[in-house]
């Protein structure tokens, strides 16, 4: 009796840590191969909006509240570059992941929503799949010691409808950002590209960890 509670304890536990750390979208992330980033830098802040209603500006919970950030490894070592870079010219601040590993089917939902108005262009169209669908983007952003978000002027990202649609408005109408704004970008794009990783011109905030054409080469998108 004792020999059978114990192989019916040890199966318990080699069952409990899959059913205890993936969520649906978790156990996409494990089995394409992707590396929580933390595993890597604990020193890496995360903040996934995707995984709350309040602060995308799509108003929904894409990852079922999911708080780690997955990468490829080869992608999060490059991040732990960038943050060491970073944390050498600034010890206070702190690189923070908004967004990153990304399945091709939360994409779709959310070009669906976005299809047809004037942010489209904000969400790649899924037929051919976005970065983030390869495990090899992050939508980042640098905090400060106390843990703030230094501004960067506008983004999709802990805003209204009405916030959006304003600073669309005044970018329309010419407005420059700040000094201060402008500066805050330079440092990210500049530790980013330090790092290796590729900006892109209309969102300040999303990387690619590697080239396009190199990303569709060497992985698979994650359904």
């Amino acid at each position: 009796m004792h020999h059978l509670s114990k192989i019916l304890l040890t199966m318990f536990f080699v069952a409990l840590p899959s059913a205890l750390l993936a969520n649906e979208i978790e156990a996409k992330f494990i089995k394409a191969g992707l590396i929580d980033i933390n595993a890597i830098d604990q020193s890496i802040q995360v903040d996934l909006v995707n995984s709350d209603q309040d602060k995308n500006f799509f108003e929904e919970n894409f990852y079922d509240g999911l708080n780690k950030a997955y990468l490829r490894k080869e992608i999060a070592v490059k991040l732990s570059n960038a943050q060491s870079i970073l944390k050498k010219e600034q010890p206070g601040y702190s690189l923070q992941i908004l967004d990153a590993a990304r399945p091709r089917s939360v994409s779709r939902a959310m070009y669906e929503k976005m299809k047809g108005t004037r942010f489209e262009k904000y969400v790649a169209n899924p037929t051919k799949g976005s970065m983030h669908n390869y495990g090899i983007a992050v939508d980042i952003t640098i905090v400060n010691k106390y843990g703030k978000k230094l501004d960067m002027g506008p983004s999709p990202f802990y805003s209204s409808h009405t916030v959006i649609y304003w600073n669309y408005i005044l970018k329309k109408m010419g407005f420059d950002l700040s000094a201060e704004q402008q500066k805050n970008r330079s440092l990210l794009k500049r530790m980013m590209l330090k790092a290796g990783f590729h900006p892109l011109a209309h969102e300040w905030w999303h990387f690619n960890g590697m080239k396009k054409t190199d990303a569709r080469n060497t992985y698979s998108i994650i359904e």
